[in-house]
Parts: C-alpha cells; sequence; structure tokens
C-alpha cells in the first residue's frame, strides 16, 4: 500500500477571528513541515539546507518539542499514545509544526498524528504553548469530519479568561491540511464564540528547491510568528479588551478531550 503520508511542506495560511467582546482579526502566510518522527535522523540527510539539532537554514531541535529534552520527541508521543490505547507497533508518528529558521522558531501550536499502516488518522496531540514559557497537550481521538472537545485549562492568550471549551476539528490528507479549533463560552446557556483559529494550507514536497524557495519567500516567517502575536496583544489592548494575567499552569499538563473520556 502507498504512503501517503510522507514529510513534506505545507503551505498556506494561519488565521485568527475574535468575535467577542469585540471583533479583531488577522491572517497571514505561512508553512509548516510534516515530519516523520520514528525515521528522522536518516531523512533529513539528504536535504542540505534542513538539519537535525544543528544550525541550518532550517533545523529541527528535539529540544523545542514536549519534554524539550535532547531526545526525539517521538518517543514521548508514542508513550503518550500507547497509555490510552491509540497506537501499536505498525502505526506511524508524524509531526506538524513550524521549524527553526536561522536558528528560531516558536510554535505556538504542533500536532502529532498518529497514523495506521492504513493511512488512517487514529489520534491526534495537541501541543500548545503560550509566550510566557508554558505549554500544555491535548489529546485526541481522531474521526474524520467530528468535532472534538474539550475543557479550556491552559493560559494562552491574556485577553482571554480560563473558562468555555475548545472544539478541534482537523482534516489531513495527501494534499490539504485544514486544522480548525474554535472556542466557546457559556452565557445563560446560551453559546457564545469567542474565537476561530485556523491553519490551512496545501501540500508541496518537501526538498531543498522547495525549501530554498520559501526561504526567500518567507525569510523571516519565524520571527513574523512572534512579533505579530506581540502586535495584535497591542492592538487588542488599544481596543480596550479586558487583560487576565498569567496564572499557575495546570499541575496536570495533558488534557483528554472528549472523545477519548466518553469512550471509557
Amino acid at each position: 500500500m502507498k504512503n501517503y503520508f510522507e514529510n513534506k511542506i505545507y503551505k498556506g495560511f494561519v488565521s485568527h477571528y475574535r468575535f467577542s467582546p469585540k471583533k479583531h482579526k488577522f491572517k497571514y502566510d505561512v508553512f509548516k513541515i510534516f515530519l516523520n518522527l520514528e525515521n528522522i535522523e536518516e531523512s533529513v540527510k539528504k536535504y542540505s539546507f534542513f538539519s537535525l539539532n544543528k544550525f541550518n537554514i532550517y533545523s529541527f531541535y528535539y529540544k523545542d518539542h514536549l519534554d524539550n529534552e535532547n531526545y526525539n520527541p517521538y518517543f514521548q508521543a508514542k508513550k503518550i499514545f500507547t497509555k490510552h490505547k491509540l497506537y501499536n507497533n505498525q502505526d506511524k508518528i508524524y509531526i506538524l509544526c513550524y521549524p527553526r529558521i536561522l536558528g528560531y522558531v516558536f510554535n505556538p501550536l504542533s500536532l502529532y498524528f498518529c497514523i495506521s499502516n492504513k493511512n488512517e488518522i487514529k489520534s491526534i496531540l495537541y501541543e500548545v504553548h503560550n509566550t510566557f514559557g508554558d505549554k500544555h497537550f491535548y489529546l485526541s481521538k481522531y474521526k474524520l469530519n467530528s468535532i472534538d472537545k474539550v475543557n479550556k485549562v491552559f493560559h494562552v492568550s491574556p485577553f482571554f479568561n480560563i473558562e468555555g471549551e475548545y472544539e478541534f476539528n482537523s482534516i489531513l490528507n495527501d494534499d490539504f491540511v485544514n486544522i480548525q479549533i474554535n472556542y466557546f463560552t457559556y452565557e445563560e446557556k446560551s453559546k457564545v464564540h469567542l474565537l476561530n483559529a485556523t491553519f490551512s494550507a496545501k501540500r508541496e514536497e518537501l526538498s531543498d528547491k522547495n525549501l530554498l524557495i520559501n526561504f526567500i519567500k518567507f525569510p523571516f516567517m519565524t520571527f513574523k510568528v512572534i512579533i505579530a502575536i506581540h502586535i495584535n496583544a497591542l492592538k487588542l489592548w488599544i481596543k480596550g479588551i479586558k487583560f487576565f494575567s498569567r496564572p499557575n499552569p495546570p499541575r496536570n499538563i495533558l488534557s483528554i478531550n472528549k472523545s477519548l473520556r466518553n469512550k471509557k
């Protein structure tokens, strides 16, 4: 059977739309890399502009992900999937994330896909980072065209309180990826839509040629990500949106989405 999930680039856009308490939006072009973590040490050797754990135009460092240690995040992701009976020995684990560019990256959201040997997505682990250095994981059992829900427990934006719930809706195939996260609260039993965050992109071959082309187009993309976060935070502050101070992060770093909790 052909492996449709091979290493590649997904190039498209990121957008945020805030609907309440005041409207605000932004959208900019980005790309992410999609990598098989199990064989990453061998697969990156064929690229001149992409390196593993050392400086290059593009690089992937183990310490940027999950436990932030100098070992392959494949092992921790595998441990999490296995603990929740979502992994067997024939499955593959891929990461979708920003690479380091010129040594720098900030990944607000990285995704780990557990994919069977039948090219079926079984589960997704969402790794969320805030600009305060904190992180949190959300584990979801995957079902195509279904929405998975989880309570919000982690401080991401200082312009939202820790309340309500997220709805995750992700689609990934050989040609296209669309990640949708919607954030809701409830007021007097009415559902209030506060935010939509989207990453939508099309496939490109992961090759030296495309890496170089994308560097010419987006030479400071990862710097732009963190700068855009702070610029938009300033705009929200100017609009007078209430500011919430950072609380202590939750002791349990992993949240189980309702697709798995309902299974038990």
